[in-house]
């Protein structure tokens, strides 16, 4: 396991590194992982918020995909208990696994019968004691008893470095949003200020009675105040859109 350290370190953050979206990260995750472990026959990655919801995922085939999707909809299973407890988890057999009784049979239904999942963790800044989860990383198999410890192993070594580069892309992609949301947002309010003072020289009345004027038309158009500026600079724009 110790040479086998750096090389997976390198392989999996020299892959990931790569790509430039979260949701492209986590589908190159996922078969990095399938690739790692002998009687794989799948894997997935999957990122969750704090209330649980999935918020990206990837599935090296429609089989992993089908089994995924039955932990979601159930609310139950080991990718969700690796990152709600942040352990690993291990299914021998899912036949004789009552742990998630719905899951398991469901699972068990689609051939899929043992998987490991491993949280992916980073520091958690408001607790020291204790990484976060943000996520989770597991490999199926159709065949019981096809991973040990060892497998536990160098999934946990794939998903240490990925869950911080993962970390990184989704606050990049946060803020990327928030910019563009900053942005939308000065827009609209130079629009909103230059039709209103287009307002004040035409209606030859204050800055008030301009704005209220745009709300007003606003409310009657059923459109945002920014569009009712944009149709008082650009007249075109109204006619082209037809009749209100």
């Amino acid at each position: 396991m110790a040479a086998e350290l750096p090389e997976i370190f390198a392989w999996v953050s020299g892959l990931l590194l790569t790509e430039p979206v979260v949701d492209r990260a986590v589908a190159s995750l996922a078969r990095a992982a399938h690739e790692s472990l002998s009687g794989s026959v799948g894997a997935g990655g999957t990122l969750i918020d704090g209330q649980g919801r999935p918020t990206s995922t990837a599935s090296t085939n429609s089989l992993v995909q089908e089994a995924d999707k039955l932990q979601y909809d159930l609310g139950e299973g080991p990718c969700l208990t690796a990152w709600a407890s942040a352990r690993p988890v291990l299914v021998d057999d899912v036949r004789g696994d009552h742990r998630w009784p719905a899951w398991s049979k469901a699972s068990a239904g689609v051939g899929m019968l043992s998987c490991i999942s491993v949280p992916l963790l980073v520091p958690d800044l408001r607790r020291h004691d204790r990484p976060e989860a943000i996520g989770a990383l597991k490999v199926y198999a159709d065949r019981p008893g096809a991973f040990d410890e060892h497998s536990e192993q160098v999934l946990a070594l794939l998903a240490g470095p990925a869950a911080l580069i993962l970390s990184n892309l989704q606050a990049r992609e946060r803020a990327a949003r928030l910019s563009d949301v900053l942005k939308d947002s000065l827009h609209s309010r130079s629009l909103i200020d230059m039709a209103k003072g287009v307002l004040m020289e035409r209606l030859q009345v204050g800055e008030r009675e301009a704005l209220q004027a745009m709300i007003s038309r606003a409310r009657t158009d059923e459109i945002l105040l920014s569009a009712v500026a944009q149709r008082i600079l650009d007249p075109t724009a109204e006619s082209d859109a037809g009749p209100s």
